[in-house]
């Protein structure tokens, strides 16, 4: 491929507005990053690039915007924090103070959210167990989120083993949904019990009906659509009233998370990004606003786009605590078109939800400091920073929205005609961290910072490694003591008792 041919103005124009996603970001957030720009530079000093900020106050909007939902549609139940999508240890203390419960996929995790306040009435241990994850869960008493048959046996055996008297709170995994109406993705799945062995799972409890107390059935599906959703549940209601014929109690079915989040601030600024990413691949010979014409799942095949987005939508209409209420509206084909909040209430059940990525909405920021700029092979600009991807990545979603520049000397910094490209520090060529251009009004210089919003939710340090031996990042709770008055402490000291006194202590 020879050098690209410079755009023109016009093509500069179109492609810089095109590619404009501002990020939504919470007032509080927004307000520390522009109250004192210097505590940032320090606070990356003292602490290393990248570096992790996260506001922990903030889980208390998004647990009141689901509560909401629960008053609004006279339901009973639990929500639990998910504990996956991120490690800080700050954001779960603030959980426990809430009246929310836990799930937890790891003996570690589950060891993490006893110390940090979470009584054993209030843990549930979900995920691929071994005998170590079990015990534990089985002495401490939590309620376990049962996988397979060969686990339910496993508890079984451990229990008598351990000379548990106690029920085992329990719930049972479902998966391999089906309808006449819609047809589901031939993809397989590893999680779960299969809807054909509902009726050997209920025999099962129902002969050892001494041993568990059984909640009720479960399932999460993240990447469901809304009818999928609606098929997941009718599936989960046919068997929850099958065990309730068969003499068994459970007391309600848990629907999982995978509600949407709210990157973009605009959904027609998004609408354009897209279009814009289209765009580019049929426009600009030579001048992709991807990198290596990656297309971001999109390729130009004579003239015409093909292909499908390799990331998630970043403006959906309904998100979080509406997109729940949304779905339990919503009329179910195979009940008649009741909605499932009037089922949940009629048969006298109640919902648990495990809100992960939407629990942590707004939670926290990743910011890398520029190591250096340069220009690619064939001629873009790239800005080095301090991190890699595994700083700032997830398996399943690409972020996209415009990261926030912090210039030492935003006067020193020359203006971004043609847009940009963020990379890593690791010796590796597909250390990327965006994949598309963006478009800052001046390209950030060595020592300036660069703040990629909303990353808590499953970017931040879900996988993050020390690959090449590169630090991760360190974590620091941001407090909002009093309005505008903000104290930073790393995120392991954080006690909310002690340091929000005057909030729980009125």
């Amino acid at each position: 491929m020879t050098n690209p041919l410079p755009l023109n103005d016009n093509e500069k124009e179109r492609a810089n507005q095109a590619l404009k996603l501002a990020a939504k970001i919470h007032p509080r957030i927004d307000r520390f990053l522009d109250q004192d720009k210097e505590r940032l530079f320090d606070l990356v000093d003292a602490n290393g690039s990248p570096l992790n900020l996260v506001f922990p106050q903030n889980i208390e909007d998004n647990v009141a915007a689901f509560k909401g939902v629960y008053a609004r549609n006279f339901l009973q139940g639990k929500i639990y924090f998910t504990s996956k999508p991120n490690k800080s240890e700050a954001i779960m203390r603030q959980a426990a103070m809430a009246d929310v419960n836990i799930d937890v996929s790891s003996e570690e995790a589950l060891k993490i959210a006893l110390g940090c306040g979470f009584s054993p009435d209030r843990i549930e241990v979900t995920g691929p167990k071994n005998q170590d994850y079990l015990i534990l869960a089985l002495q401490q008493g939590v309620t376990v989120n049962a996988d397979n048959f060969e686990e339910l046996r496993d508890i079984l055996e451990l229990r008598r083993a351990l000379s548990i008297k106690n029920k085992t709170r329990l719930f049972v995994r479902l998966a391999g949904f089906y309808s006449e109406r819609i047809k589901f993705t031939s993809q397989d799945g590893t999680f779960g019990i299969h809807v054909d062995e509902g009726a050997q799972a209920i025999e099962f409890l129902k002969t050892h009906e001494a041993e568990f107390d059984f909640r009720g059935f479960s399932y999460y599906w993240s990447g469901a659509s809304h009818e999928q959703r609606v098929v997941a549940f009718e599936n989960a209601l046919s068997l929850t009233l099958q065990a309730m014929e068969a003499g068994l109690s459970p007391k309600g079915i848990n629907i999982g998370g995978g509600f949407h989040v709210q990157y973009a601030n605009d959904r027609d600024e998004w609408n354009s990004f897209v279009d814009g990413i289209k765009q580019s691949l049929l426009d600009y010979d030579g001048e992709s606003l991807t990198w290596n014409d990656n297309g971001l799942g999109f390729r130009n095949e004579g003239g015409l786009i093909k292909g499908a987005p390799s990331f998630m939508d970043h403006a959906m209409p309904k998100t979080s605590a509406d997109d729940l209420e949304a779905f339990l509206q919503s009329p179910l084909p195979a009940f008649e078109n009741m909605s499932a909040a009037r089922l949940l209430a009629e048969f006298m059940l109640e919902l648990y939800i495990e809100p992960g990525r939407s629990m942590l909405d707004q939670l926290g920021v990743t910011v890398g400091r520029v190591n250096f700029t340069k220009k690619s092979n064939h001629g873009h600009q790239l800005v080095a920073l301090d991190m890699n991807r595994s700083n700032m990545h997830s398996t399943h979603q690409k972020l996209l929205t415009d990261p926030i520049i912090i210039h030492r000397d935003e006067e020193a910094c020359a203006p971004c005609e043609a847009g940009l490209y963020y990379y890593g520090n690791l010796c590796v060529s597909y250390d990327m961290i965006t994949y598309h251009k963006s478009f800052p009004a001046r390209i950030p210089q060595k020592g300036d910072l660069v703040i990629f919003v909303n990353t808590a939710p499953y970017i931040m340090d879900f996988i993050e490694s020390r690959t090449l031996h590169q630090n991760t990042a360190s974590k620091i709770a941001v407090i909002e003591a009093e309005e505008n008055r903000f104290k930073t402490l790393q995120d392991t000291r954080f006690k909310p008792l002690i340091h929000l006194k005057n909030h729980y202590l009125k």
